[in-house]
């Protein structure tokens, strides 16, 4: 598309209304990115009414006295600060009517810096039931500047919007050098001659908010219902999605079997389809339900102005460790899974506590992690203790990772740098979500999601099943076939007959598995992990499910050749229960699958997550520096558990 002549940009606070407008100037006429050098969120778009004047959504700020990395994108940009930015033409002032004296100071500080600008007045029906009203053109006349009025973004607001654009545009003055800077009291004055001048008292109408606050942020209520509404969220997450992605996982399946009936003639290039491409794509797709209804939640406390609200609440639990009560959102979706708990960090107010709630974020017990927690609980726990101690160690492996990520938390926001702003919380009126923004929300992170990371983890997959694919020895199934005819007490010739058809696929696929580069690997690393009990075939599983931990229990199920062990644990837990030591003793034990899960719900053993973690915050160190770090620190705590255990 050809550069716009001209460029808009919406300024005003926090929650006063730009995404709204922005949606309704540029409909699907919008892009998103960061900019140049901090992962702070750029949106773009044209304007419906004329393609050749392109809009630009600040980020949103209380000052110009910048106190956090967001605040100081939006004034190196209105400055001309910004290398990557052209300077806007006009700027689009977004006025709460709700919050007017705070508004109208960051819109004078805007307007000394000489740039063309209009006001647009919303919430406007907010404030009436708050038993007041804005007259606009008094508002106009105090500022010098258009006033628009824009309720609820309707179609006749929008068009009286896009005139005063253009008509702003094509009678603006250039006017380059920054205007006299009045000092904060004088600013404070005007606008308090403003606002008598401008608003106009109504019959008091205070609207639901002061009813619903008197419960909903009472010490005991209001913890009641946030504990309700986040297990509701956290339900949604964990398990409403999980229709949606079976659905790809069985789509994706049944695509690679497909792909390898087609490709029977050609065995390695239909693994590659089918076990590769094929595979990684799925395991792309199989975030997307999670990721797209995490942020339908977040777009729905945000757009109800709930949000704030709990984050006010969970402030004083995790302020200890340096973050805010806004992390409780990524933290609590990062249990559901952690690419779209990292993505929804954005919500959070500085680099610094952003940074360590990403960091800390793979730490929560995702839904990956719950395969391995169930198959381990119920072969080795529930039968020998029963069920209300396997719930307490299902609950437990759910309480680990939180555990060690607060101290961490507290570590990292003592030793990141970074600058730290001020948790500022505004508690805006309740009111109905603007269901278009709620959408666009969801369609970005969507899509964000899938230009950010999708081409990480699908090359990653492919290495991964080229390391587990070759060397492919046509040797191995001649020796395979005389040991599973030994092994059956049949006859060699009858190892492929129909009886025996999906022992043998199985077998050869653990043999297959073995002697790769992968299953080479795994006994290479064998001694590493000794000291916690694990032989080479839990190595080469942990190997294996580096592109999504639930790989885990399907490679187990290829090495003890059972044939669909996700689908059928309980026939993986027999094969496991029967494995001895040399000796003769059972070589898995309660001791030795809690070992397992204490080291998996620790190491970030999740290619997407890295790949997000990469993203997010632009750095390949601090991947491989927390992969190190979570992969020690899982090793540290299972070798203890291990070792304590034994001594018990």
């Amino acid at each position: 598309m050809a550069e716009a002549n001209y460029r808009v940009a919406l300024v005003g606070t926090p929650n006063c209304g730009k995404t709204t407008l922005f949606n309704a100037l540029c409909g699907a006429r919008q892009r998103t990115g960061n900019y140049a050098g901090v992962t702070v969120e750029k949106k773009s778009g044209r304007l419906l009414a004329d393609p050749n004047i392109e809009v630009l959504d600040l980020p949103g700020l209380y000052s110009l006295n910048a106190q956090s990395t967001d605040e100081d994108i939006t004034r190196r940009v209105l400055l001309g600060l910004e290398p990557s930015e052209k300077r806007p033409d006009l700027l689009i002032l977004v006025i709460d009517a709700t919050n007017l004296h705070r508004t109208l100071y960051l819109a004078l500080q805007i307007l000394e810096l000489g740039t063309p600008a209009l006001a647009v007045l919303t919430m406007q029906d907010l404030a009436q039931r708050r038993g007041f009203t804005i007259d606009t053109a008094a508002l106009s006349q105090s500022l010098g500047i258009p006033v628009v009025r824009v309720v609820k973004a309707t179609p006749e607001d929008i068009v009286l919007l896009n005139t005063a654009i253009k008509n702003s545009i094509a009678t603006r003055k250039n006017r380059n050098k920054l205007q006299r800077s009045a000092t904060p009291e004088e600013r404070h004055h005007k606008v308090a001659a403003i606002c008598r001048q401008a608003v106009r008292p109504l019959a008091k109408s205070p609207g639901p908010t002061p009813t619903l606050d008197r419960w909903l942020l009472h010490r005991l209520w209001g913890s009641i219902f946030f504990i309700i509404l986040m297990g509701g969220m956290f339900l949604g997450i964990y398990s409403g999605a999980r229709p949606v992605m079976d659905a790809i996982e069985s789509a994706m399946k049944a695509l690679a079997k497909l792909a390898g009936e087609a490709l029977a003639s050609y065995p390695m290039t239909a693994s590659l389809v089918s076990d590769g491409i094929i595979a990684g794509t799925g395991s792309v797709l199989v975030f997307l339900p999670q990721i797209a209804l995490l942020f339908f939640f977040i777009a729905l406390l945000e757009e109800t102005g709930y949000l704030p609200r709990a984050a006010f609440l969970m402030d004083k639990i995790l302020s200890w460790s340096g973050l805010s009560g806004r992390a409780f959102i990524p933290l609590l979706s990062s249990f559901a899974c952690a690419v779209p708990g990292i993505l929804s960090a954005r919500v959070m107010p500085s680099d610094r506590t952003r940074m360590a709630t990403i960091l800390i974020a793979p730490l929560m017990s995702c839904s990956a992690r719950l395969p391995v927690y169930v198959l381990f609980i119920g072969a080795f726990i529930e039968p020998r203790f029963g069920a209300l101690w396997a719930g307490v160690a299902l609950f437990g492996m759910h309480l680990v990772g939180l555990v060690v990520a607060m101290p961490l938390a507290l570590l990292f926001n003592r030793s990141l740098r970074g600058r730290e702003a001020p948790f500022i919380l505004e508690l805006p009126e309740y009111h109905w979500p603007h269901w278009p923004n709620v959408r666009r929300r969801i369609q970005d992170a969507v899509s964000d999601f899938l230009r950010r990371v999708a081409g990480i983890i699908l090359a990653l997959s492919l290495a991964i099943w080229a390391l587990a694919y070759f060397p492919h020895s046509a040797k191995t199934v001649e020796n395979e076939k005389t040991a599973f005819a030994k092994e059956r007490n049949i006859p060699i010739t009858e190892v492929e007959n129909e009886s025996h058809k999906t022992e043998w696929e199985n077998w050869l696929k653990s043999a297959y598995l073995r002697e790769s580069f992968l299953g080479q690997l795994g006994r290479t690393i064998e001694p590493l992990f000794r000291p916690l009990g694990f032989d080479w075939k839990i190595s080469v599983a942990i190997l294996a499910a580096f592109p999504a931990r639930e790989v885990f229990v399907s490679t187990l199920g290829i090495i003890y050749s059972v044939s669909d062990a996700e689908k059928d644990p309980q026939a993986l837990a027999k094969k496991l229960l029967a494995e001895k030591k040399p000796d003769g003793s059972p070589y898995y034990s309660p001791l030795l699958a809690i070992t397992i899960m204490v080291f998996f719900a620790l190491c970030l053993q999740c290619m997407s997550t890295l790949a997000t973690l990469r993203r997010e915050l632009m750095s390949v160190r601090w991947s491989i520096t927390i992969f190190v770090l979570y992969t020690t620190l899982a090793y540290g705590v299972a070798f203890l558990v291990a070792q304590i255990g034994s001594w018990l």
